[in-house]
């Protein structure tokens, strides 16, 4: 019988059974929190239906909606299915059914999006557990922070982004490596041979197939590096969907405009019959298995269908180096997996990168360049080819002494920092230490009165009055704010309002050219609101909304006014 004093924790994540860097880990924390004699762990199973048995050591529960009716509803609805997905519509009934006292979700943030509005929020505590991995920081992410009573981050890279910010009570733990499961082994020849790679000197990398993995740099680079080395057999191993080529790359295409058709990438496929799997150079998708003889049984490793971690790390112990060029990531779990088996890596020297990329972590950081992501402006890497090839050519003419004090680093230092023993005895700190931070303020601070927006205008006749609503982020905010003088001289006679998140007021305050800063609310991004139209006169002459240019559509026309965004002069 489970003892009173157990803490239920409602863990919330990808399912346990899934072949995904969140899916690893909670299987990782969720066996370990079973086993703490403190905690009764219940999994919520993202990605599988509500009602659906599960067969695991602790209660579990999927999160994705079951009945058809509500199912035909949202997938009308982009924004509702993606929040389906990640059990918006199935959370309540579980917590209810559960009654957590420690709710622990383990997702990138937006999977969180209006949990604060949820009836059970304030009357549970709440770890969010997310990955961050671009700068600016997302601004979910920042309004999230405050709602939850502890914030936990993948990365240290946005530990110190979301300190720099003003919140200091963000800390890294990171995703949880079994590096039992992971380790160099001693039939590495046998299983090289096996795949016909005894020869070859091996290059691999192990990912999801999406287009932050920077595949049509890597096949780049290592073009690049078998011009440069005509005598070496390089083989390039690249563990993914190749089928996937909705979401990520089409890599059979890419061979072709690389010129790399050469049978020198290969794929591993596997049997979803038998399990038997392979390396190959990729010959297309649902083939028949050699090992059964089932029919179209035989496809590339995909997110519902990859390798066991035994198997995983026999293809680890195949490659004599990890490559993992990537424009931004949460953690990367393989990066971790490769060095416990006995890798160096080769990593992007931005995002979670720089936990990994360096010689006392026993890696090599790859040169990258810096573009913004389109709508949301992120600062992403596109890492360099020339980079991958110098880094490619340093590991292949490293002495073998070099080579495994580096290797030797890097397993120590994943055992350090990423081994599950080190994550979950961190976890269980939080968990049984985290206080009801929501719930506490509203017993201690009485409820203000919150201003009307009428109280902020009263003091300017709407002819007179110009809004500038920018909601997000610190970075766009102070770049606004730079622009103020330029405004003030377009429209002199006019009465400056910024619109905008009060914990960006300090950045505008002291700007004269700013008659008042108000703030931001979901109406104040509709134009028709903010100018009016018809009958409605509008609360502005003029409204500018540059945070919406590339991600809206409105008229500019301001009421037919000839007026203009901002410039630079």
């Amino acid at each position: 019988m489970m003892s009173p004093s157990k803490i239920k924790v409602l863990v919330q994540s990808n399912y346990s059974r899934m072949v995904t860097g969140f899916g690893k880990n909670m299987k990782n924390i969720l066996l370990a929190l079973h086993n703490d004699p403190d905690i009764e762990v219940v999994e919520a199973a993202n990605g599988v239906p509500y009602g659906r048995d599960i067969c695991t050591p602790w209660e579990s529960y999927g999160t994705y909606p079951s009945d058809q009716k509500t199912l035909i509803e949202i997938e009308k609805e982009p924004v509702r299915k993606r929040a389906a997905q990640y059990g918006f519509y199935s959370i309540d009934k579980i917590v209810e059914k559960v009654k957590p006292d420690v709710f622990l979700g383990i997702e990138d943030v937006w999977a969180f999006r209006d949990y604060e509005k949820k009836s059970w929020w304030d009357e549970t505590r709440k770890i969010i557990w997310t990955t961050l991995d671009s700068l600016p920081i997302l601004d979910q992410a920042i309004e999230m922070e405050p709602k939850c009573d502890k914030m936990l981050v993948w990365a240290s890279f946005a530990e110190k982004a979301m300190k720099e910010l003003g919140h200091e009570t963000v800390e890294t733990v990171h995703g949880a490596v079994d590096y039992s499961h992971f380790k160099p082994l001693d039939n590495r020849g046998d299983l090289r041979k096996l795949h016909d790679l005894q020869e070859d000197f091996v290059i691999g990398f192990v990912f999801k197939n999406q287009l932050r993995k920077s595949v049509p740099n890597l096949l780049e680079g290592f073009k690049k590096f078998k011009a440069k080395n005509p005598e070496v057999s390089a083989k390039l191993l690249l563990h993914t969907d190749w089928g996937e080529k909705q979401q990520g790359w089409d890599i059979p295409r890419y061979l072709k405009e690389k010129n790399l058709e050469d049978k020198s990438v290969l794929a591993t496929y596997i049997c979803h019959k038998c399990d038997d799997y392979f390396v190959q150079p990729y010959f297309g998708e649902d083939k028949d298995c050699s090992s059964c003889g089932s029919k179209k049984s035989v496809k590339t490793k995909n997110s519902g269908k990859g390798v066991g971690e035994k198997e995983l790390n026999e293809l680890y112990n195949m490659m004599d180096v990890y490559c993992h060029p990537f424009t931004s990531g949460g953690q990367e779990l393989p990066i971790q997996e490769a060095k416990a088996a006995g890798l160096i890596t080769l990593v992007t020297d931005y995002s979670c990168g720089t936990d990994s990329a360096y010689e006392h972590q026993g890696g090599i950081p790859l040169a990258w360049n810096e573009y913004r992501e389109p709508s949301t402006q992120f600062i992403k890497a596109t890492t360099c080819p020339d980079s991958i090839c110098e880094r490619l050519q340093q590991v292949y003419e490293m002495d073998e002494e070099s080579k495994s004090k580096l290797i030797e680093t890097g397993k120590k230092y994943v055992q350090e920092r990423f081994s599950v023993q080190n994550t979950t005895e961190r976890l269980k700190h939080f968990i049984k230490s985290v206080e009801l931070r929501t719930k506490k303020k509203k017993e201690e601070e009485p409820k203000a009165q919150k201003p009307k927006l009428e109280d902020f205008l009263k003091d300017v006749p709407l002819k007179d009055r110009i809004a500038v609503v920018l909601p997000r982020s610190a970075g766009d905010v102070l770049m606004a704010n730079s622009l103020m003088e330029n405004l003030h001289n377009l429209y002199p006679n006019k009465k400056i309002f910024f619109v905008t998140q009060p914990e960006f007021y300090d950045l505008i305050n002291d700007n004269p050219f700013v008659h008042k800063v108000i703030p931001y609310s979901d109406s104040l991004d509709n134009m028709y609101v903010l100018e009016g139209r018809g009958d409605h006169e509008g609360l502005f002459d003029i409204a500018f909304l540059p945070h919406c240019m590339t991600q809206k559509t409105y008229s500019y026309n301001h009421n037919g006014k000839d007026k203009i965004q901002f410039r630079l002069r």
